[in-house]
């Protein structure tokens, strides 16, 4: 799991910018995946729902 311990795997990314985090429930194909997702990483109105995300906007979080 996450290296902080809180369920998301992978971090959200497009064009170099991180949008939030994201566990992935189900590789729905190559190009796309259903996943929790948090937006607003830190930020108390964080928006945690489910949806489908690019795979390609998927990077894995790695332990420090």
């Amino acid at each position: 799991m996450a290296s902080e311990g809180n369920g998301f795997t992978h971090y959200i990314v497009l064009n170099g910018v991180v949008l939030g985090e994201a566990c992935v429930i189900d590789k729905c194909n190559e190009w796309i995946s259903l996943a929790f997702i948090k937006l607003g990483i830190d930020r108390p109105e964080a928006v945690i729902d489910r949806a489908f995300v690019e795979n390609h906007a998927l990077i894995p979080k790695t332990a420090n």
